[in-house]
C-alpha cells in the first residue's frame, strides 16, 4: 500500500500537477461522457485536484480533459460535435477509450484527424485472443507503477505513422482478421497511442477500460493518464 501510494505521489509530482485551482477559484474539470463507470470521481479527485462531471452540457471551454468512454459520436451533443476538433487543436486534452461504439465501430472517421489511430473499419470492435501486452514505452508517465492484464477483445486499428504508439497486443491486426479471428495472426494490435494535435494532446485507449474490472493497477493507470492530460492541459484554466 506504502509503495502504491509513493507511485501515485512521485508521478504527480513528475508531473507538475499545478493542477489544482488557485484560492478562491474551484478545480479544473474532467467531462467524462458515454460510460465512464471505471472512473472513480472521489479518488480521482484526491489524486490529482480536479472535479470529474458528467453534464453534456457543460461548455467545452470550460473542460480541462474530455473523456469519451464508448461513447457514439453522434450520441454527443452537436456543439460539442461541431468543436471537438478545435477543442483539441486549440489546447484541450482528450482521453477516447474503446468498445462496440468507439472508433470506427463509433462513427469517429468524422473527426479522424484527432485519432491517434488510422480507422480501417466502421464494425472494428473484434476479438484477438488474449495474449499480455507489450509495453513500448514503458517510461511513459501512464504506465507508472502498473501492471496489464490480458486483453481479447479492441477496436483493431493500425497506430498513426505520427503517433506515438504506448501498448500494444501481439497477434492481433489484419492478419487476425483474414483468419476470420481467434488470435492467431502475426500482427500486432495497437492498445494506446498517444497523438498531439495543434496545441492539444490525445490518448487513445483501444480497448473498454469496463472489460478490465479486475485489474489491480486499474484505478492506479486511469488516475496516472486524467493526471498526465491534466497536466499538458491548456483549456479550462481558472480565468
Amino acid at each position: 500500500m506504502r509503495i502504491r501510494f509513493a507511485v501515485v505521489v512521485g508521478v504527480s509530482l513528475l508531473l507538475g500537477l499545478a493542477s489544482v485551482a488557485p484560492a478562491g477559484q474551484g478545480p479544473r474539470v474532467i467531462l467524462a461522457l458515454g460510460n465512464p463507470s471505471f472512473i472513480n470521481a472521489a479518488a480521482a479527485q484526491q489524486a490529482i485536484g480536479a472535479q470529474v462531471s458528467q453534464d453534456a452540457g457543460m461548455p467545452l471551454q470550460n473542460v480541462a480533459v474530455l473523456v469519451l468512454a464508448n461513447a457514439p459520436l453522434r450520441s454527443l451533443p452537436q456543439a460539442l460535435q461541431e468543436r471537438l476538433v478545435e477543442y483539441v487543436s486549440s489546447g484541450g486534452a482528450l482521453l477516447i477509450t474503446g468498445g462496440s461504439q468507439a472508433f470506427g465501430s463509433g462513427g469517429y472517421q468524422a473527426v479522424a484527424s484527432i485519432i491517434p489511430f488510422q480507422i480501417r473499419s466502421d464494425n472494428d470492435w473484434r476479438f484477438i485472443g488474449f495474449r499480455s501486452p507489450v509495453a513500448l514505452q514503458p517510461g511513459h508517465p501512464i504506465l507508472a507503477g502498473v501492471s496489464f492484464i490480458t486483453v481479447g477483445t479492441v477496436n483493431d486499428m493500425n497506430p498513426r505513422p505520427d503517433a506515438t504508439e504506448i501498448l500494444q497486443s501481439p497477434g492481433g491486426g489484419r492478419a487476425t482478421t483474414a483468419a476470420g479471428g481467434g488470435g492467431g495472426g502475426s500482427f500486432p494490435s495497437a492498445l494506446i497511442a498517444e497523438l498531439s494535435v495543434g496545441a492539444g494532446r490525445v490518448i487513445g485507449i483501444a480497448f473498454d477500460l469496463n472489460d478490465i474490472a479486475g485489474m489491480r493497477d486499474r484505478d492506479l493507470f486511469i488516475q496516472n493518464t486524467l493526471g498526465y492530460l491534466l497536466a499538458t492541459s491548456g483549456a479550462g484554466l481558472p480565468r
